[in-house]
């Protein structure tokens, strides 16, 4: 079921006397942050913990890199990162489990996270923390996907235009899209492997996902899309033998141990879509195009490509022109093709295990 977006409020909140010297205090910001809470952030925030993949992307996409001290761990796995936005090289690589003592003494006036397990600390320590998901708390995940983007140019006017532009782009693209493709509700069930972490096959997200958004657009179905909580379930051998999907894309920074985890099962090797050559690559480029970024037009329309062949898709010029255009990057046609398949600049696995 569909709900409307929340609303975030900008609202500078009047500079108050301190009772001492009659010096004015600093003037912040409200936002209402993915999970509903209100946050008050500094005005003229400085130092931002960026602990989610896509806020780091979009952040950086919308010429606010300079804001970041660090961002979240597995992010720094990708050599992409480094290549595209040299600065990166810079930011501190943060776990969901850094301490608040750790986040002070780095100077952090924001943090930006996705998991909130260790939030509340957070907050105690008196540090501005703003939620960030990939999945939906309450529903589908259809206007959550520009929730980020709304929350940044809240926090950051300077990157509004920017995050206007990301919005009207990804929204024109699933218009194109469904135009061309219509809605057929296709019960081509895909499995979908979260390979951002090293945690198997068996790591899927739930119907309430962004993943099982973009299948929806490009008229197929999550297969896991009974599970409504994003990377909780974990499905097992006999599990996946009973969905028996029709495709399989993998994601992520590992997603090249993971192709030779499933050439190594009995179980998985022997799926239909295994046999039938339809197990797929998702490109990593900033981050695993699968998440909210930059890249949310390029992974829709290659999705929606992969799935309906009538669907026109150049995989090269749309890749070359995304990164020029939220990175100022030149792909080379070797980058486009390493890039498609997981790979380091180099054509290298990025994870050694």
């Amino acid at each position: 079921m569909k709900r409307i977006s929340k609303l975030l409020v900008l609202s500078i909140i009047p500079a108050m006397l301190s009772g001492c010297g009659n010096q004015p205090q600093e003037e912040t910001i409200k936002v209402i942050d993915m999970e509903g809470a209100e946050v008050i952030v500094p005005k003229d925030v400085k130092h931002v913990a960026a602990i989610s993949q896509s806020a780091s992307d979009l952040m950086m996409a919308f010429g606010l890199g300079e804001k970041i001290t660090g961002t979240y761990r597995s992010f720094t796995y990708n050599t992409w990162v480094n290549e595209l936005y040299p600065q990166a090289a810079n930011f501190k690589a943060y776990s969901y489990s850094v301490t608040a003592e750790e986040l002070l003494n780095d100077g952090i006036d924001l943090v930006i996270i996705q998991d909130t397990e260790n939030a509340q600390s957070f907050k105690n320590a008196g540090l501005p923390v703003v939620a960030v998901h990939q999945y939906s708390p309450t529903g589908a995940f259809d206007d959550e996907v520009y929730e980020i983007a709304d929350i940044l140019s809240t926090i950051f006017p300077e990157a509004k235009d920017k995050a206007e532009a990301w919005k009207s782009e990804v929204k024109a693209t699933i218009n194109d899209i469904k135009e061309k493709i219509g809605t057929t509700n296709s019960e081509k069930a895909v499995y979908y492997v979260n390979g951002e972490k090293s945690k198997g096959l068996y790591y899927s997200d739930g119907g309430n996902s962004m993943i099982s958004r973009i299948y929806d657009v490009a008229n197929v179905r999550l297969a896991t899309e009974k599970y409504e909580v994003l990377n909780v379930h974990k499905v097992s051998d006999e599990e996946m033998i009973n969905l028996n999907p029709y495709a399989m894309m993998i994601g992520g920074s590992y997603q090249t141990n993971l192709f030779d985890s499933l050439t190594k099962s009995e179980v998985w090797s022997a799926l239909d879509c295994n046999k039938n050559n339809r197990v797929y690559h998702i490109p990593v480029c900033m981050q695993g195009i699968e998440n909210v970024g930059a890249e949310t037009s390029l992974m829709l329309k290659y999705t929606a490509n992969l799935f309906n062949p009538s669907y026109t898709f150049d995989l090269c010029s749309e890749m070359k022109a995304t990164i020029k255009k939220y990175f100022n990057y030149d792909l080379s046609d070797s980058d486009v093709e390493n890039m498609s398949k997981g790979l380091s600049k180099t054509g290298e696995n990025m994870i050694h295990e």
